[in-house]
């Protein structure tokens, strides 16, 4: 028949590394979901039996064996969905070697298992930790399925290729990272006339990188080769510090037909669309050098699969095309590390969080980020229960059903505490106090100071001298400035455990941390201080990130407490006041404002630049404000505090990735701890700034 019209769908799941139960629980609903929204093509995510990030369990035969049991599951399930071709994704073994594979099955068979061929090595991603490459470019070999879960078929082909049905609709794949490289399978499918390309994804959230991906990727590549694209990624927090950011997306020839909120929290969402494949062949027939190169290629010889993929129904209207929603930085933080933490607090089973208000910026940021959460989770559960009768799991807090407003929700779930001291200036007291009057928090007021003294006996009951904030040994006052912060985090896991206990109420909080980028990349924080807990919301974040956000809040939702702390000076308040006024401030104490902190972090990660590079690109970028000699002192002075406090990266708390600068010791910016003192770079600046300033 002329028409060729194909419904095919794609999802977004909130899977959990190694939560066989759950994820295939999970893929099974949007399978069915699928079916019944009329789809012949249903497309998963990467690796979403066993959840992508497994790590190194990947390396355990038993992944290995409860992938196998979730797919065997999977394919007893789609018995009942005639002509849905179901793709899935998990790990398989080919002799020593562990693939990274795309799944194709329908009605009980497994029809192909194509390996992905680009690992991703970068960023936060470590997949050749754990998996080969499949290196047969366009070679499939016939694989024994493991005897052991009696599967109906005892072999299925694996490797590389292209699937075709019975009624001649081609079918490719890309796997994440192989979108992103230069020679990706989309230019040999466009030249074979390939259909539609599946892509399971695993697409971590990075500042405007979904702009990137929809834009110049999904929407770009069919833009410039035609072809139906569905676009396939995880949501949610699954065990690692990355957050998922959906936006499932399904595109035709540059355009966008469906697309998945970016940061919604349910657990499952299936959208469809209905296209027309002739739309596809008369695009590409309408450019000259696709037809050139087909007549070019070899022929490649597709994997046959027995079902029917056109839409029979002749009267289904075709969908629409959309706009595509791409939000700004500032609501993407907004909504993102928000969403991270309502699924954090849910998987972690526990009642809330509990935060140090310290009246500054950053705690003030984190504080509002769980207001925001409240909000966005009230508001999510409002736009789906017009839609749908029942409610997601994610719709729970501790097993009951989110009735109330987001103030009041955050009136349930947030604790916090200003910790002050005979340092501590009544602004601040004031400006926590009227932040958590705002927010809706269960706000204390305490002071540390009989706590500071009880130590600071104890060590002059050993040495038998106090330490001052007079004495001219720096010694003396670093260690009365880290007593207070080590003490303000023993008692925030204090207040954390025994907070509900006084209220008569079950369970435990978190503790969050509020330590920015800038301060841990040159060490101005105290190791084992307020920097240390469970959860840190703003750690990948720069002060100007956060101050750009905090804008856009007062902005959206006028916590005008917040204008206040905007405004203010950031200071760690540590030292004496002089007449009742601060008398410490953080870029005084550093030697560098934050706004050069964020300009210099940036070009160290990820712009890789050391020390001598770095001061030859800041000549650059600072020259009309600043001297040769003062870029110099400020480079020096920016890696002699970096290389000295490095060690304190090595026990940060996990923090939300966010950002390519980030300094997470962990996964995304691998360094030493212990640091030489840079003279052969220091003096190659010295003598290059006296060069520049003699010529």
């Amino acid at each position: 028949m002329w028409s060729k019209s194909i419904n095919v769908a794609v999802c977004t799941l909130n899977n959990w590394a190694l939560d066989f139960e759950g994820n295939v629980e999970r893929i099974i609903k949007t399978c069915k979901e699928a079916y019944e929204k009329g789809a012949k093509i249903r497309v998963g995510a990467e690796l979403e039996i066993t959840g992508y990030s497994c790590l190194d369990h990947f390396n355990e035969l038993d992944t290995e064996m409860f992938a196998w049991d979730g797919l065997k599951r999977i394919l007893e399930a789609s018995k009942q969905m005639k002509d849905l071709l179901i793709i899935t994704g998990m790990p398989i073994r080919h002799k020593l070697a562990l693939y990274n594979c795309a799944v194709s099955l329908a009605e009980g068979n497994i029809l192909f298992i194509r390996a992905k061929k680009s690992l991703c090595d970068d960023g936060v991603y470590r997949e050749g930790r754990h998996f080969n490459s499949w290196k047969k470019e366009g070679i499939n070999i016939n694989f024994p399925l493991p005897q052991e879960f009696n599967f109906e078929q005892k072999s299925v082909s694996f490797g590389d290729g292209i699937m075709m049905s019975k009624d001649g609709i081609k079918v490719g794949f890309e796997i994440c990272e192989e979108l992103w490289t230069n020679n990706n399978p989309s230019s040999l499918f466009a030249v074979q006339n390939v259909d539609v390309i599946c892509n399971l994804s695993a697409s971590y959230h990075v500042l405007s990188k979904s702009a990137h991906r929809l834009n110049q990727l999904l929407l770009g590549t069919t833009k410039r080769l035609g072809g139906i694209y569905l676009y396939s990624n995880f949501r949610g927090c699954d065990g690692e510090r990355v957050f998922f950011d959906g936006m499932s997306s399904i595109v035709q020839n540059g355009k966008l037909y469906a697309q998945i909120e970016q940061f919604d929290i349910e657990d499952t969402c299936t959208v469809n669309a209905i296209l027309d494949i002739n739309e596809t062949r008369n695009y590409r027939q309408s450019v000259s050098s696709n037809r050139q190169m087909s007549t070019l290629s070899d022929d490649v010889d597709c994997i046959l699969i027995p079902i029917y993929l056109l839409d029979q129904n002749m009267k289904a209207e075709h969908t629409s095309p959309m706009e595509p929603k791409i939000l700004t930085e500032c609501e993407e933080l907004a909504l993102g590390p928000p969403a991270f933490m309502w699924h954090y607090l849910r998987r972690s089973r526990q009642a809330g969080y509990f935060i140090p208000l310290s009246g500054g910026q950053d705690s003030a940021t984190v504080a509002t980020m769980v207001r925001l959460m409240c909000e966005h989770v009230v508001n999510c559960i409002s736009k789906y229960s017009k839609d749908k009768n029942d409610h997601d799991p994610a719709h729970y807090y501790l097993n009951e059903l989110v009735t109330v407003n987001g103030k009041e929700l955050c009136g349930k779930l947030l604790f916090t505490c200003y910790m002050g001291s005979k340092n501590s200036s009544t602004f601040t007291k004031e400006c926590a106090r009227e932040l958590a009057e705002d927010l809706g928090s269960n706000h204390t007021n305490i002071l540390i100071d009989t706590v500071v003294d009880s130590m600071l006996n104890v060590f002059n009951g050993i040495y038998n001298f106090m330490p001052s904030f007079t004495s001219s040994d720096n010694r003396e006052i670093m260690a009365l400035q880290n007593v207070q912060a080590r003490i303000r985090m023993v008692l925030s896991y204090l207040l954390a455990q025994l907070s509900l206990v006084g209220q008569k109420r079950p369970g435990n909080l978190l503790v969050l941390a509020s330590a920015n980028v800038d301060e841990s990349l040159i060490g101005y924080l105290t190791k084992y201080d307020c920097s240390s807990a469970d959860f840190n919301p703003i750690g990948s974040l720069c002060k100007t990130h956060l101050r750009s956000l905090l804008g856009h809040v007062v902005e959206k939702y006028g916590f005008k407490s917040l204008l206040k702390i905007m405004t203010s000076v950031p200071t760690a308040e540590l030292r004496p006041l002089v007449e009742g006024e601060i008398a410490q401030t953080d870029e005084d104490e550093i030697g560098l404002t934050y706004e050069e902190l964020s300009v210099i972090g940036k070009l160290r990660q990820p712009g890789h630049l050391g020390p001598y590079s770095m001061f030859i690109k800041l000549t650059q970028i600072w020259k009309d404000h600043k001297s040769i000699e003062e870029i110099g002192d400020k480079v020096k002075l920016f890696f002699a505090r970096y290389a000295i406090n490095r060690h304190k990266c090595t026990v940060l708390t996990p923090s939300y990735h966010v950002t390519n600068y980030s300094n997470d010791d962990h996964r995304n910016d691998h360094r030493p701890f212990l640091y030489p003192h840079f003279k052969r770079q220091f003096d190659k600046i010295d003598e290059l700034v006296a060069s520049m300033k003699s010529g």
